[in-house]
């Protein structure tokens, strides 16, 4: 049997079984096999040429927004790592929106691959099954979930993964492609997703910097990426009815604000506050 007959088989399965209901309406829990590696090496703020104040500004704003977690990393270093609400970095988080960066990185895969597959348009799970040739889970897994060294995931039916992974997610994003010296994508893939997927959201008010790309999640979670800062910030967790459109914007504006080697822009604002002053009570 040729390759392309096998292919077309495995599409066809794959479109057959998503018609049909799960028993009993239950979703199946498919597996992502993960690299399960350390976190991000950390980085004192400084050395990254951060202000500590800002990071603390990023931290309170977080916290007051009702954010299960706020992570930041620049140059593949991790910077900041707080969370609240009983959470920790191996607490799962659906993808959401997220699932489409995820579709896109993979078909970005496929490319480096030799795999025919469409590149000029988003492509369905299926799309890109029958390009992998193979399921879903596992080209997910050989490709981008263990190369990355995730934590072990699965698919519910959209991917599923400890919130601190998605911060790595946030590091291919920010690194064109390359993730610890690794190339996931080929150089320039990573601008076209980010500049579809931006496109399909709202642009943020709150930040002057070319390049900054807000990419909202599930359930209020955010993750912004500056490829020419190399920088990641991620916070989920749902922020509160009337506050979700200013808080997450805030966050990265702190952040942003306190980057000592980015050109300043004349009429944006400098300098940092002082933690203290945005503290309640204060």
């Amino acid at each position: 049997m040729t390759t392309m007959a096998s292919r077309a088989i495995l599409l066809a399965l794959v479109l057959l079984l998503a018609a049909c209901p799960s028993r009993e309406g239950v979703t199946p829990m498919l597996p992502v096999a993960g690299g399960n590696m350390p976190s991000l090496p950390p980085l004192p703020a400084q050395d990254a040429h951060i202000e500590a104040a800002a990071l603390e500004a990023a931290a309170i704003a977080a916290s007051g927004s009702g954010a299960d977690a706020l992570l930041i990393a620049r140059n593949g270093h991790l910077l900041l790592e707080r969370y609240w609400h009983g959470t920790r970095g191996a607490t799962h988080v659906d993808a959401g929106a997220w699932q489409g960066l995820i579709d896109d990185l993979l078909v970005g895969a496929l490319v480096n691959d030799h795999e025919p597959i469409d590149t000029e348009t988003p492509q369905s799970r299926a799309a890109i099954v029958a390009a992998a040739g193979m399921p879903y889970e596992a080209y997910l897994a050989r490709r981008l979930w263990r190369p990355i060294g995730a934590a072990d995931a699965v698919l519910v039916p959209d991917l599923r993964a400890a919130q601190a992974d998605w911060l790595r997610v946030g590091e291919i994003l920010a690194n064109d492609g390359v993730y610890q010296g690794e190339e996931i994508v080929r150089p320039g893939w990573v601008a076209r997703v980010l500049e579809r997927r931006a496109a399909a959201h709202a642009a943020t008010t709150a930040v002057s910097l070319r390049g900054l790309y807000r990419l909202p999640g599930a359930d209020g979670a955010v993750l912004w990426v500056a490829p020419a800062l190399r920088l990641v910030i991620l916070r989920t967790g749902a922020a509160a009815a009337d506050d979700r459109g200013d808080a997450d914007a805030a966050i990265a504006d702190y952040v942003l604000r306190g980057v000592t080697d980015r050109p300043h822009v004349p009429g944006e604002p400098t300098g940092m506050p002082a933690p203290a002053t945005l503290v309640p009570a204060h």
